[in-house]
């Protein structure tokens, strides 16, 4: 007895993960470009099975690019925890540790390819913002909001839009310069240290965003022991 229309087999969603990981590992290597026909030849399917599972090629690049909040969630959840108490040693430790994984890694070629789709595609882009965009800068504004309890911030922990903003604020030029130096090739025409960067840039929005830190008042000696002082 076959089974009920409309049903489907028990390893149907593990079948789907699989192509959408193996998918997304040609998109990576050949900048998103990949046809449909050539995904299926490059998966060893058939278009069909592509269409079965993903509907089109739009569904499949969505598809990949949600799947990626769960392959990614270890590497991007420590990113909401700050390495330190100072947030100008947490804020460069976090940074510099994006730019040293964005080639290495390949978190430059998800974040690059899935924007590029992203912008081009309807079905696309909310799955890069589900999969790729929104869990970092969740645990970006998760980070700053642990500061903004130490008191650390001139926000409080409670205002959602302020560390939405600031976390938008951090994270972007640094991004963008690494967008810039890598995959539209600026190091070879106009070359950015990314890793001097981000110590200006952290610099500048610790000055914009930090809570002063303020020294603590020296109590005024009586005058009696003022003369005693300064006569020793």
């Amino acid at each position: 007895m076959g089974r009920p229309i409309g049903t489907r087999n028990p390893d149907y969603e593990a079948k789907r993960a699989a192509l959408a990981d193996a998918a997304l590992a040609r998109l990576l290597a050949d900048g998103g470009g990949t046809s449909l026909n050539e995904l299926a030849v490059e998966l060893g399917v058939s278009v069909p099975t592509l269409k079965h599972y993903f509907g089109d090629r739009a569904g499949l690049v969505a598809a990949a690019l949600r799947r990626q909040s769960e392959l990614a969630r270890p590497y991007v959840e420590p990113i909401a925890a700050p390495s330190s108490r100072d947030l100008t040693t947490s804020l460069v430790g976090f940074l510099r540790a994006l730019v040293r994984a964005w080639r290495p890694f390949g978190v430059g070629r998800v974040f690059t390819v899935g924007m590029v789709a992203g912008a081009y595609e309807a079905a696309v882009g909310p799955a890069y913002l589900d999969g790729v965009l929104e869990p970092t800068l969740q645990a970006v504004e998760r980070r700053l909001q642990a500061h903004a309890r130490a008191r650390a911030l001139r926000i409080g922990p409670d205002d959602a839009a302020g560390l939405r903003a600031a976390a938008l604020a951090l994270l972007s030029p640094v991004v963008l310069a690494l967008i810039h130096q890598d995959a539209l090739g600026g190091s070879s025409c106009r070359s950015l240290d990314v890793e001097a960067f981000v110590d200006t840039h952290v610099a500048g929005f610790v000055r914009g965003w930090g809570r002063p830190v303020r020294t603590p008042r020296r109590t005024p000696l009586p005058r009696g022991r003022k003369a005693l002082a300064k006569k020793s």
